[in-house]
């Protein structure tokens, strides 16, 4: 009789702990199913960076972009990095019940390029600007230009052959980026209307001037602006090699009044009594470059 009731009580215990081991397993996979996961992927367009994220069972996010500079709570941020190169960006992912996930992805922001231009006859501050326009023909003195005007400056680099020596110029200006306004020059039938030129040596201190165009017909009219050369700073002529010269300057925008969507430059080089060394670019247009 007592081993049927030990029996009996064993059994019920057997039970007992399957149903709470039954149980348990019914609420572990219920936590799973809650549990948050993260992940994300992006995208970018130069150094700004569209972020999607990609997690599952959250309620708030936190993004750590990895540069010490911000943090995000926004679901999908996008981002622009002041630094370029490898960076690390964090995603904390957090559900309704407080718990979290985490994930660590490497992206690659292109290199920042800082460019400041003195003019100081060293042109190494111009590596990382881009050659505007260049002579292909080989003809002429000025082979090459590059224009800056990140800043509050209109900044200019020319290298050429040992002619270009820069003793005196007709310096063409186009500031609204329209053709067809300004003064029409036949050398540079599409891409002239200069609204200003510049007359002088391209010398600091020369005895240079600025001129604003007045002929409403593109015509050759011009009102000079007195005391204006001393705003054009330039750099002597510097021999680079045995075959290169170069030179650059800069002219302030303020001289120039409001800049349109690009600016054109156009030079007749002269020499010292007037007469013509070389027209740069070659035609038909400026070299200009878009703001």
């Amino acid at each position: 009789m007592k081993k049927i009731k030990l029996t009996k009580y064993i059994t019920l215990l057997v039970a007992l702990l399957l149903l709470t081991a039954c149980s348990g397993d019914g609420a572990s996979s219920d936590d799973s199913a809650t549990k948050p996961t993260a992940d994300f992927s992006f995208t970018n367009d130069g150094s700004t960076f569209t972020f999607t994220n990609l997690s599952t069972n959250g309620t708030k996010y936190r993004w750590d972009f990895g540069d010490l500079y911000y943090t995000s709570g926004e679901k999908d941020p996008v981002y622009t990095y002041k630094i370029g190169g490898e960076i690390r960006v964090s995603l904390t992912v957090t559900n309704e019940n407080g718990e979290e996930a985490f994930i660590t992805k490497t992206i690659t922001a292109p290199r920042i390029i800082i460019i400041d231009i003195k003019i100081d006859g060293k042109f190494t501050d111009w590596d990382d600007v881009a050659v505007t326009d260049q002579n292909t023909s080989g003809n002429g003195s000025i082979q090459k230009i590059k224009i800056w005007a990140g800043g509050p400056n209109v900044n200019v680099y020319l290298e050429g052959n040992k002619k270009m020596l820069m003793e005196l110029v007709d310096m063409y200006i186009n500031t609204d980026g329209n053709t067809q306004t300004g003064f029409l020059h036949s050398n540079w039938s599409q891409g002239s209307g200069a609204e200003f030129l510049f007359e002088g040596p391209v010398v600091t201190n020369g005895w240079g001037q600025f001129y604003n165009h007045t002929d409403p017909n593109g015509g050759w009219g011009w009102a000079g602006i007195a005391g204006s050369g001393a705003n054009l700073k330039a750099s002597s002529i510097v021999s680079l090699n045995d075959t290169t010269n170069a030179i650059e300057f800069s002219i302030p925008k303020t001289q120039l009044g409001t800049l349109g969507s690009s600016i054109g430059i156009a030079i007749t080089e002269m020499n010292g009594g007037w007469g013509l060394v070389a027209n740069f670019p070659e035609a038909p247009k400026f070299s200009t470059l878009e703001l």
